[in-house]
């Protein structure tokens, strides 16, 4: 099965970091966010005859990458979260109790304006042609599309 990918480049202005109470991932938050992650891929890998439908990674592999996943609490509980791998910006995810709130704007605002002050640059990421809710958040928020593939 192929998957018509885009590339996306942030060309916005200067962010201010949001608002939100945002953390680093931590070993004992693999639970809650390998459930809301599997979730959030769920439908769009069902749709695609990509396989396994759960994605997430181990919870030792994520332990590794901990430095750059943050996570997105509201009251305690896990809502969301986003990972910075040098100028990229990944998995973007929100749980379905918390979407179309303005949280998925406000990770990705969150991870721009942490590159921004660090002096990366280009910031880029990676979407599904088929993830057409996360196409309109990135255009609406400063990045254009650079290139289009089919991987």
């Amino acid at each position: 099965m192929s998957v018509v990918a885009h590339t996306m480049q942030y060309m916005g202005g200067e962010v201010d970091p949001p608002f939100l109470e945002i953390r680093s991932y931590l070993d004992s938050d693999y639970p809650a966010y390998r459930e809301i992650y599997n979730d959030c891929f769920t439908d769009m890998r069902q749709a695609l005859g990509v396989y396994p439908i759960e994605c997430c990674d181990t919870r030792e592999r994520l332990l590794k990458k901990s430095e750059n996943i943050f996570l997105l609490e509201i009251g305690g509980r896990l809502a969301g979260s986003i990972a910075i791998y040098n100028n990229e910006i990944d998995d973007l995810i929100v749980a379905r109790q918390y979407r179309r709130k303005g949280y998925g704007q406000g990770l990705l605002r969150f991870a721009v304006a942490r590159m921004q002050h660090m002096g990366v640059s280009p910031i880029m990421l990676h979407v599904a042609d088929w993830n057409r809710g996360a196409l309109e958040l990135y255009s609406q928020n400063g990045f254009r599309v650079i290139k289009t593939e089919t991987v």
